[in-house]
């Protein structure tokens, strides 16, 4: 089994869209996902730069789950209490 972090698989997405000059409809038809995969895949590098950096100090570890994007997204609620939940 291959795992990824999420953030980092997300950055990879973001790069390929600009490099090939696609969208995010298009690159979900390329890789086979729906379009709102795509979105929720992007939509963690919207996640405070805070969470980013932890994210990114974990690196990405094919062999283990160092993280997960319900993780990601849990941890940015946590510690940030000016967010309604």
């Amino acid at each position: 089994m291959i795992f990824r972090n999420p953030l980092l698989y997300a950055g990879e997405l973001q790069d390929r869209m600009l490099a090939e000059g696609i969208n995010r409809a298009e690159l979900a038809r390329r890789l086979g996902m729906s379009r709102a995969r795509i979105t929720q895949w992007l939509d963690l590098l919207e996640l405070p730069e805070r969470v980013i950096r932890e994210a990114e100090a974990l690196g990405d570890h094919w062999d283990r789950q160092v993280v997960t994007e319900r993780e990601l997204r849990g941890s940015s609620r946590e510690k940030d209490p000016g967010r309604a939940t």
